[in-house]
């Protein structure tokens, strides 16, 4: 994708490896994050998959965070998203026509404010929540501080805990069971799940 050119963010992340031949139901608004996971596997689903994955930067071994990893992300492996705990690798992914996402811890509202503090609030950089239950519990005043794009991620377990974050954050983090469980939600609710009468 050209830099400046808009990138679409999926409802639902579905967590992989690469390792496992995670993919999304068929049906749902959604995408894999590869986290936890090699060098090696990175590349092979970026070069093989039907649209990139996004990319949980922290957790690839083998990668660093500096700004050559960054740019080997988004210029030879095409990332369009990418999530991370360091503002200026967020800062410099955007700069690059990339879609950043900052995770920010949220324990508590003062742990917030300090991980927002340091937030680059620039175009193309938005915010990963961490646990993303919390929101259900954040004051209006604490979710008018969060930059969007905002992407819930940790401890949605169910497809219910799922779908009532999305109705508060722009996308969700779930694993392969869970998004299973979303899309078997949806389909009941077209009606397409309904047994004969």
């Amino acid at each position: 994708m050209a830099d400046g050119a808009a990138i679409r963010l999926p409802r639902i992340f579905v967590a992989g490896t690469g390792h496992n031949g995670t993919s999304p139901p068929p049906g749902l608004d959604s995408g894999i994050l590869l986290r936890n996971t090699d060098l090696a596997a990175l590349i092979d689903c970026a070069l093989t998959g039907a649209t990139p994955p996004a990319v949980e930067l922290d957790s690839i071994r083998g990668l660093g965070s500096d700004d050559a990893a960054v740019d080997f992300l988004r210029r030879k492996l095409s990332i369009e998203i990418m999530l991370t705990r360091r503002p200026q690798a967020a800062s410099a992914f955007a700069a690059a026509g990339g879609l950043a996402l900052l995770n920010v811890l949220a324990f508590d509202s003062t742990g917030l404010r300090r991980s927002l503090h340091g937030h680059p609030r620039g175009e193309r950089v938005g915010t990963v929540i961490s646990p993303g239950l919390v929101l259900h519990h954040m004051l209006p005043s604490e979710l008018a501080l969060l930059v969007r794009p905002l992407v819930a991620y940790g401890l949605i377990d169910t497809a219910a805990d799922a779908l009532a974050t999305l109705a508060v954050a722009d996308g969700i983090v779930v694993r392969p069971e869970v998004a299973m469980g979303i899309a078997e939600s949806e389909a009941l609710l077209r009606g397409a799940g309904a047994p004969p009468a």
